[in-house]
């Protein structure tokens, strides 16, 4: 073999090498990330037992969570590790008990990486400071008749990356382990339930029941049907909309300002559960809009009207 031809094989050796090392650090990207815990207020969760996993690193749920009941895709506390980087997460296991049902329930699933993946290198921009940065908590938000959706949380922003069912389940007082037994106890869930001492409930939520009753449980299948809509605000001439902040029924979230508004074009969304704007006049003084909460059979009702419309 002559040596020009010695050289170039060398050099498409090396190159491949190269191509290979950088596919394969790509592959290896690690984040920070921690994990935590949403169910609907109207249905509280007592954690068993949880983990979501990933190569070189479980977060873990045990019973030291006690009672969960924040708003569906509203994420819970954190428990701080030591652990800085992780790899992304590919299973998800999760035992609980739902207080309403009365009935425990399990699962096992295997996570879409590469959908948390994209996410994770995408990424938004933090509108405080106008840096790029990325997600940073998973939410396990526990629905009635074991339902389970997989949330990746950051700063303003919330998408679905996945939904499971888990099956029901028996546990025992003699099977439970010792911190967990508390649950099993006769009259437990009655007492977290019906006792407002325990203030399982906010007062608006508990009257809401008493007068209304548990919502459906389907209803969470419901909050993440989707829609092709985009905000839009109607301003006074010489106004500039800076923002729009909104939570979806389904728990996800956006926050769109500067390119991301101008540019922001119909597409499948969830029906909005409240929302928020600012914007300057021509004189540059600042305003801010507020939804609080949208009624929920009224706008459920126009979404489905006008969405038959279209269709």
């Amino acid at each position: 073999m002559g040596i020009s031809k010695l050289k170039i094989l060398l050099l498409f050796i090396l190159c491949s090498f190269s191509v290979a090392s950088c596919q394969n650090k790509k592959m290896d990207e690690k984040y920070n990330w921690l994990g935590t815990i949403s169910a609907p207020e109207e249905y509280p969760m007592e954690i068993y037992k949880g983990a979501i996993i990933a190569d070189n690193f479980t977060y873990g749920f045990d019973a030291i969570w006690g009672t969960q009941n924040t708003g569906w895709g509203n994420e819970g506390g954190t428990m701080s590790v030591e652990t800085q980087k992780m790899d992304i997460p590919s299973k998800l296991e999760f035992t609980w008990y739902s207080l309403v049902e009365n009935k425990f329930y399990t699962g096992k699933w295997d996570l879409d990486k590469e959908k948390i993946k994209t996410l994770f290198e995408k990424g938004f921009t933090d509108q405080d400071n106008g840096q790029k940065t990325t997600y940073t908590n998973f939410i396990v938000g526990l629905a009635p008749k074991g339902r389970v959706v997989l949330w990746i949380n950051g700063a303003g922003n919330q998408r679905e990356v996945g939904v499971f069912q888990a099956h029901d389940t028996l546990i025992t007082q003699e099977k439970a382990y010792d911190n967990a037994k508390y649950m099993l106890k006769e009259g437990f869930a009655e007492r977290m339930l019906k006792d407002p001492s325990y203030k399982t409930f906010k007062p608006e939520i508990r009257e809401k029941i008493e007068k209304q009753g548990y919502p459906s449980p389907e209803i969470y299948d419901a909050y993440r049907e989707r829609y092709s809509w985009k905000p839009s605000v109607v301003l006074p001439n010489g106004a500039e909309w800076i923002d729009f902040g909104m939570t979806n029924y389904n728990g996800e979230q956006e926050n769109l300002f500067n390119e991301s508004l101008t540019k922001d074009t119909y597409k499948k969304r969830a029906i909005p559960k409240f929302c928020g704007f600012y914007w300057r006049d021509q004189n540059k003084n600042r305003y801010a809009v507020w939804i609080d909460s949208f009624d929920e059979k009224e706008i459920f009702g126009l979404f489905q009207k006008l969405g038959k419309e279209k269709t």
